[in-house]
């Protein structure tokens, strides 16, 4: 919510869940504009492979504090 981008392992660590894409995907379904940059992040066993990191802009923080009824 501050606009920092946030990848599986963040999201894990601070959760204690690994469904960031199930997040993503209800976030987008509830109109929120998260934004998806892919990155290239290859190992030996997958040259082509490409990571998502995900950002939600924090000027939606104070609209997502108000919907849940708290302050900004």
């Amino acid at each position: 919510m501050d606009g920092r981008l946030i990848d599986h392992p963040e999201f894990q660590d601070s959760t204690q869940s690994w469904r960031l894409g199930a997040v993503i995907f209800t976030l987008r379904a509830l109109g929120w504009p998260v934004e998806t940059i892919e990155v290239p992040s290859p190992t030996e066993h997958s040259p082509d492979r490409v990571i998502a990191l995900y950002r939600l802009d924090g000027k939606y923080t104070a609209q997502a504090l108000a919907m849940n009824g708290g302050a900004a």
